[in-house]
């Protein structure tokens, strides 16, 4: 499977694994009317575990099943429970992550489990990011990020969608550039629907820059370019940003973007 085919291959398991029945019972559930997510968590070190674990249990949408110092346990761990989500750590040790990662997306007869790695700050090689993504991974966070960006990004998976902290965008950019640089090029007539501002910033955002960024490209405030942004997803249905990267591959329009100043 070529890169863009891998990371837009996620979107048909998230089709596919997010159906959960109205009730799972103790400890699992949509996270609606009391009802928790069920969640792993894998992390060789005992501290981690233990930070981690305070910081779920303190979020009602939460329901702490159990943790794995490697992957064998966390397999384990995931047989007798059944969790709706996993989180953990890229490096943990035992079988392969991805293989792990596999396992525990495939052994769920009839429904997935989301998996979320936890990255290091030097993160996860390209080639890596994609075979993850092939892996069924939905989420991809970086141990640098707030507490309350990893709680939203568990969330988010747990409930079938996507989690990509905004630092991994540029390593999927790279990994595609590296994996699939000679695209299948998508009509690109759809931009149409964009205002030039609003394309402005489809550009901006295929070239991996943040909101911040952005925001200083085009002498805009972060919340502007934010706001842009999210019409931009209605208008193109976009789930997040690494979408929209993989879009602009598509139609031929990633990379090479000047850096234009200009008002709102």
């Amino acid at each position: 499977m070529g890169g863009v085919g891998a990371v837009r291959g996620v979107a048909g398991r998230v089709e596919r694994c997010t159906a959960r029945p109205a009730d799972r019972g103790p400890g699992g559930g949509s996270g609606g009317g009391g009802r928790r997510f069920g969640l792993l968590l894998g992390d060789e070190q005992p501290l981690v575990r233990r930070g981690l674990r305070a910081l779920f249990e303190a979020d009602p949408a939460f329901h702490v099943q159990g943790e794995a110092g490697n992957g064998d346990t966390l397999l384990e761990q995931a047989r007798i429970h059944r969790p709706d989500v996993v989180l953990m750590d890229a490096d943990l040790p035992g079988p392969d992550v991805l293989g792990v990662a596999r396992r525990l997306v495939e052994d769920h007869t009839g429904r997935c489990a989301g998996v979320v790695l936890l990255t290091s700050a030097t993160g996860l090689t390209e080639s890596r990011i994609l075979g993850a993504a092939r892996a069924g991974v939905r989420g991809f966070l970086h141990k640098r990020e707030s507490s309350e960006e990893i709680v939203a990004g568990v969330r988010s998976v747990a409930r079938g969608g996507v989690a990509m902290s905004e630092h991994i965008v540029g390593q999927v950019l790279a990994a595609l550039r590296c994996d699939h640089p000679a695209a299948a090029l998508r009509p690109a007539g759809e931009l149409a629907l964009l205002t030039p501002r609003e394309l402005q910033i489809f550009r901006l955002v295929a070239q991996g820059l943040t909101n911040q960024q952005i925001a200083d490209v085009l002498v805009l405030s972060e919340a502007t370019v934010k706001s842009h942004f999210n019409r931009i997803c209605r208008k193109l249905a976009l789930r997040n940003r690494v979408d929209a990267v993989i879009l602009a591959y598509e139609i031929g329009v990633a990379g090479g973007v000047a850096e234009q100043r200009s008002t709102a």
